[in-house]
């Protein structure tokens, strides 16, 4: 006579869920002053607001600012090439269990056969439930990409502004004797009086 009995497996998954995102555009830089000049004074700027080397072998060379929180804005100051992008990592430990009934009439063998079943089932919805955390990371990083743009385009438009006004007083000095320069930085506006 078969007795019917059940079988319990239970596994734990472990992984790292990965979201990362990146927008690259160009800064817009008017030719005021020879092309190594205008990168020396935006990467001045750039310095002055805590860009540092990408690679301190290669002091000319891009410059970027990290933030604890995966924001990495990088900037080449030959090109006006600039590179935001947001990487986070998230540990997750996914637990489960799933039951099933076996019959005695199956023997060892049936037994042995349904717990690899479950817990291939019970492995393939851990897996599930892991991409469905990696894809809600990813919206997360997605989103928060998107709202530090915003606060990057008033920076880095201060920054060309910065850049321009340092480059038009170069440029004014080389013309002739500088006799008044004012500046509004609220309307973006410089005026610059010239003796020649």
């Amino acid at each position: 006579m078969s007795r019917a009995y059940r079988i319990e497996v239970k596994e734990c998954l472990r992984t790292t869920l990965k979201g990362e995102d990146r927008v690259s555009t160009r800064l817009e830089l008017l030719d005021l002053l020879p092309r190594d000049q205008m990168a020396s004074l935006l990467a001045d700027e750039l310095a002055h607001r805590g860009f540092v080397p990408t690679n301190p072998a290669q002091p000319h060379g891009p410059l970027a600012r990290a933030r604890e929180d995966g924001l990495v804005v990088e900037i080449d100051p030959r090109s006006g090439e600039v590179v935001v992008r947001l990487e986070r990592e998230r540990e997750t430990e996914l637990e489960g269990g799933k039951i099933g009934i076996t019959d005695t009439d199956l023997g060892k063998r049936g037994e042995l056969d349904l717990t690899r079943k479950l817990r291939a089932d019970l492995l393939k919805e851990l897996e599930e439930t892991a991409r469905k955390q990696s894809s809600q990371l990813q919206r997360e990083v997605t989103d928060q990409l998107e709202r530090e743009l915003g606060d990057l385009r008033i920076e880095l438009d201060q920054v060309v502004n910065r850049v321009t006004v340092e480059a038009l007083k170069r440029k004014a000095a080389a013309m002739g004797r500088i006799k008044e320069i004012s500046e509004n930085p609220d309307a973006g506006a410089v005026t610059i009086v010239l003796e020649v």
